[in-house]
């Protein structure tokens, strides 16, 4: 039998610190169902997950399998388990999100369930390098490939309705070029809203398992697809 709720934070994890829990039960504090996947983690943190299943949902995986098939596995668990209509805000496990700002992002989703939600960071001089190199970069393709100017095309905190849950689990990739994928299809129809959010990083971003120049490459090439494969499914299908 299905469940029912409205709002529900997912959160994909890998060798989480502690602001994750802190930042989940803030949310379910706030009326969030929590549903926190673990991407294969080791061992050694069994013990926050078994923490977190007192008060959030943790599903694992059995081996770490990127950014992207862990948020796809937390959607299709809401997709099968929860009856609609529900709002999914997806909040990064590194705690820079502020609840505040995961509370007005998800208001906007509410209000236009048919678009996607961007929490969009305005990266100020004290933010790290890579953070600014990275998303002026993506900022810049995704402007010559869409016409569409966006102020934070690499934020993990993003919402939208169940009215497109198959669709962003149809995004294409595994990684973090997955959110890429996503960003990119609802392009198509310039269905995208930004809601400003306060870029916050926690000891100079170290907790990130961002690969700059591998996973770097891995978003470079899905602008190069989008630009040369206009079909929607096509351009999301595994090579």
């Amino acid at each position: 039998m299905k469940s029912t709720g409205s709002k529900f934070a997912l959160i994909p994890a890998y060798m989480p610190a502690q602001p994750m829990l802190q930042t989940a039960r803030e949310l379910t504090n706030h009326g969030f169902s929590v549903v926190i996947v673990n991407d294969g983690s080791p061992s050694s943190f069994d013990s926050v997950f078994r923490n977190a299943e007192t008060f959030a949902t943790v599903i694992t995986l059995p081996e770490n399998q990127g950014k992207g098939e862990a948020l796809k596995e937390g959607l299709r668990f809401l997709r099968d388990n929860v009856v609609p209509p529900y709002i999914v805000v997806t909040v990064d496990a590194d705690g820079q999100h502020r609840i505040d700002d995961v509370l007005r992002v998800y208001a906007c989703a509410e209000k236009h369930p048919d678009d996607l939600v961007l929490g969009s960071r305005e990266l100020q001089k004290d933010a790290p390098l890579k953070s600014k190199i990275g998303n002026n970069i993506t900022n810049f393709l995704h402007r010559v490939t869409t016409g569409m100017r966006l102020t934070d095309t690499q934020t993990g905190l993003r919402a939208f309705s169940d009215r497109s849950i198959d669709r962003i689990i149809r995004s294409g990739g595994s990684r973090y070029e997955y959110e890429m994928y996503m960003l990119l299809n609802f392009s198509r129809e310039k269905n995208i809203r930004e809601v400003p959010i306060e870029a916050v990083y926690i000891d100079n971003n170290s907790a990130s398992h961002f690969q700059p120049f591998k996973d770097s490459a891995r978003i470079y090439k899905v602008f190069f697809r989008y630009a040369f494969v206009r079909n929607e499914e096509k351009f999301n299908r595994k090579k």
